[in-house]
């Protein structure tokens, strides 16, 4: 009985050991970093608006910015598909901390407002769709192909601790040092990440060949989903948690978290790290199947 316990262990805790190959632990660094920068601003700008204006119409408009281009994400993944996925994601990094450094000039200059918010998230959301459908295939080509399935449960695990630490850190940071003090570190996050993809190896392509353009790549895409009912539905559900579960994540938190419970930028980052904790103990244990 022991001896199955260990064996059991040991097979568990195997698929874990891919986030040793240099490639793939450099994606996934690259992934996990950007993921906790923008779980950061996810709590420092719907703060920060909240507290400029006392609107909690202001905060949901800024807060949709973030989403505002996501219908351009087929377009996004074809791009992946076209455009080496490396320098696609390194240069994804360089502008979000490009922006990240430009909210932060505006801050410290005091010449900040809300438009300002709203243009810089609505860019930064424009190319943050580019972001994972580069990282994701990245992750993909680095490791072989029996261990596709646990590289994908890793990433999403790494996603989920962003969600969780990422919140938190924001509004601490926001609540010890302001919106300013918490730019910083998102910048430095985003520097971080680009660097990690930029010191990435050589890698197999999983889509070799075909350079179609991204329209055609988009058309082949949408008509392989609409023959495959699994994916459609699949796609379908996933339409429907981010019209309404997110809206509730990003817009109505802020205001539950001040007006209903009385807390700070601190609770509310406690508040939405807890959206990540099950999905990060969910994502380990599926990562943790051989």
């Amino acid at each position: 009985m022991k001896l199955n316990l260990v064996a059991n262990l040991g097979r568990a805790a195997s698929p874990i050991s891919i986030l040793r190959e240099r490639n793939f632990g450099l994606v996934w660094s690259a992934i996990t970093l950007a993921g906790m920068a923008s779980q950061m601003e996810t709590v420092v700008v719907v703060w920060y608006v909240l507290n400029l204006t006392d609107s909690p119409f202001l905060v949901g408009l800024t807060a949709s910015a973030r989403m505002g281009f996501n219908f351009l994400a087929l377009f996004a993944g074809a791009t992946a598909d076209i455009v080496p996925r490396r320098v696609l994601l390194v240069i994804v990094q360089v502008l979000l901390a490009s922006l990240a450094v430009l909210m932060l000039t505006l801050i410290f200059t005091g010449r900040i407002e809300v438009w300002h918010i709203f243009i810089i998230t609505l860019a930064a959301g424009l190319v943050r769709i580019f972001q994972m459908p580069a990282a994701q295939s990245l992750a993909v080509d680095s490791v072989s192909q029996d261990r596709i399935p646990n590289a994908v449960a890793l990433v999403n695990a790494g996603m989920n601790l962003a969600l969780v630490a990422g919140p938190l850190l924001g509004g601490i940071l926001f609540e010890l040092a302001g919106p300013e003090g918490a730019y910083v570190l998102v910048a430095a996050l985003y520097c971080l990440s680009g660097l990690s993809a930029l010191m990435m190896g050589a890698i197999r392509v999983s889509s070799a060949g075909d350079r179609e353009s991204v329209f055609t790549a988009v058309v082949q895409g949408l008509r392989y989903v609409k023959a495959q009912q699994l994916l459609w539905s699949v796609l379908v559900v996933a339409v429907i948690i981010n019209i309404t579960g997110f809206s509730f994540h990003t817009t109505l938190m802020p205001i539950f978290a001040r007006d209903v419970l009385d807390r700070d930028s601190v609770g509310l980052g406690l508040l939405i790290s807890f959206f990540g904790i099950g999905a990060l103990v969910g994502s380990m244990i599926w990562a943790s199947i051989p």
